[in-house]
């Protein structure tokens, strides 16, 4: 499944690439954060989320595959299993000038019980995971 969207930030492109690009401070808006650390050049991050009526902890590993400061972008790499299903991501992060925004791209594949769910069901669902990722962090990014 593919997804993309776009999210208006309130502050400078510049204090918002520096802030994306610090994955402490973004980790914070995963959903259902429990435990987030670092191990090597990756991340594991455990939480709890849920789709439709299925709902459980999760653990996944999150590595950034690039950081491009002269385009500003960011590339995410997440391999995470939970809730008797596995989640694979691929996902593009650009952070945008005038007005400031961040765009993404995610290409998402699931397996496990998860996927049996159903696209319609899968697909708002995971939609409205990423949207709230993204006005957190925008949330978050233009407290500091």
């Amino acid at each position: 499944m593919k997804f993309e969207g776009e999210v208006q930030v309130p502050i400078t492109s510049d204090k918002l690439w520096e802030y994306i690009t610090q994955p402490e401070k973004i980790a914070s808006c995963f959903p259902g954060l429990k435990n987030f650390s670092k191990e090597g050049d990756e991340y594991k991050v455990v939480g709890t989320t849920g789709i439709g009526f299925i709902k459980g902890d999760y653990k996944a590993s999150v590595k950034f595959s690039q950081i491009d400061d002269k385009t500003r972008t960011v590339g995410l790499i997440a391999k995470g299993n939970g809730l008797n299903s596995n989640v694979d991501i691929n996902a593009t992060i650009n952070v945008l000038d005038n007005p400031t925004r961040l765009k993404y791209t995610a290409d998402v594949k699931i397996s496990g019980i998860l996927a049996s769910v159903g696209a319609r069901l899968m697909d708002s669902a995971v939609n409205k995971i990423l949207n709230d990722l993204f006005e957190c962090i925008k949330t978050k990014a233009s407290s500091e």
